[in-house]
């Protein structure tokens, strides 16, 4: 399977990366061994795959979630006492822009 020059485009814009021409072709070179390994795996397995987990995908049962505990916390006085301000909260810098 053979990926498009406007395919190849698209997926460097959404995963915002930028190559040069030489670059490009490598990495469509390695991108398409890639897809052709993947393709192999494929066929290999086009059976029966029921004894495969799935990854990711798993259904959360009422054994796996634990009891909420109600436990003491410390006093807000305590904790916001080396806060700059008194407005009740804890100012941080920010990270993300």
């Amino acid at each position: 399977m053979a990926i498009t020059d406007k395919e190849f485009k698209t997926l460097s814009h959404l995963a915002r990366l930028s190559f040069s021409e030489e670059e490009e072709g490598e990495f469509l070179q390695g991108f398409e061994e890639m897809i052709v390994f993947c393709d192999g795996i494929n066929s290999e397995i086009e059976g029966d795959t029921s004894s495969i987990r799935e990854v990711g995908s798993r259904e959360i049962a009422l054994d796996d979630l634990r009891e909420d505990e109600v436990a003491p916390s410390l006093p807000n006085e305590k904790i916001l006492s080396n806060v700059h301000g008194e407005r009740g909260y804890f100012a941080v810098k920010r990270v993300v822009k």
